[in-house]
């Protein structure tokens, strides 16, 4: 999906869980990632790796 997309998409990519894990997990930077997109429609500037 990621290649389909191409520029107009960003990944976010969280080290742990699965689905659904926005503000469920306690990861700061997935967190601060997917609600910064979701509260003022911007994205990462490109694909983004929250670690643990």
């Amino acid at each position: 999906m990621r290649r389909a997309l191409a520029d107009r998409a960003r990944l976010v990519t969280v080290g742990q869980g699965g689905h659904s894990i926005h503000l469920a997990n306690g990861n700061a930077c997935g967190d601060r990632t997917v609600t910064e997109f979701l509260t003022a429609a911007r994205r990462p500037e490109r694909d983004a790796y929250c670690a643990d």
